[in-house]
């Protein structure tokens, strides 16, 4: 009976010892429940903090455009009855600086008197692509013949001529206007002995006449 209430006395102080034990060491390390949630609550970001990760921003609007028609009016001011003022030609690139309406302006503004009006290069946006303008080879020539129909001795050098308005036109020299106000190549009185022909470039004075040669290619301004 003594050994058995020994027993018992042992096993109550080991009991307690281990409550004991659970109350003052592993609760002390326990981190409290509303502590846990504080911390939770500091990770977390507000919404208004949070910030996309790509920002889309809107294209820029296209500038840069060709010539659709085979000859564009240019005029002075945005209406259908405007002044023309010049041409522009299949696959020309234009710079687009301000859009009314079905109007495109292609110049700065110009004042031509005091007091008067401004004035600016216009063109119609029907006649403008957005993309590069590519002229089939057939087109090309078509084009570049409707320079030529008033040419002196057109059949027998309109290959040649052909060739040389392509080449003036491509280096800058001349505009397709300029063999629209002639209609083509004359022949030249001055080298007579020669096949010689002229055309006007950049104007009607005799330092705008451009000669060739047909017999040997040769292009020259004298």
């Amino acid at each position: 009976m003594k050994k058995a209430l020994i027993a018992l006395l042992v096993l109550l102080i080991l009991g307690g010892g281990g409550a004991a034990y659970y109350f003052f060491v592993m609760k002390k390390d326990s981190p409290p429940a509303d502590k846990t949630e504080e911390s939770v609550e500091e990770v977390a970001q507000p919404e208004a903090d949070l910030k996309p990760i790509m920002e889309l921003k809107p294209e820029p609007e296209q500038t840069e455009f060709y010539v659709l028609d085979r000859k564009l009016e240019v005029v002075e001011q945005p209406e259908i009855d405007g002044l023309i003022t010049d041409y522009l030609y299949k696959g020309e690139k234009v710079e687009v600086l301000e859009k009314q309406g079905e109007w495109a302006r292609i110049s700065d503004y110009i004042v031509l008197k005091e007091g008067g009006p401004q004035t600016a290069e216009w063109v119609s946006m029907s006649g403008l692509s957005n993309d590069e303008v590519i002229i089939s080879e057939k087109e090309s020539i078509e084009i570049l013949d409707s320079y030529l129909v008033k040419s002196d001795d057109l059949k027998i050098h309109k290959e040649k001529f052909r060739n040389t308005v392509a080449e003036l036109i491509s280096d800058g020299e001349c505009d397709p206007s300029d063999f629209e106000e002639l209609g083509g190549w004359v022949k030249s009185v001055k080298y007579s002995d020669r096949d010689v022909y002229f055309i006007y470039c950049g104007g009607l004075s005799l330092e705008n006449k451009i000669y060739l040669d047909v017999n040997t290619n040769e292009i020259f301004t004298k």
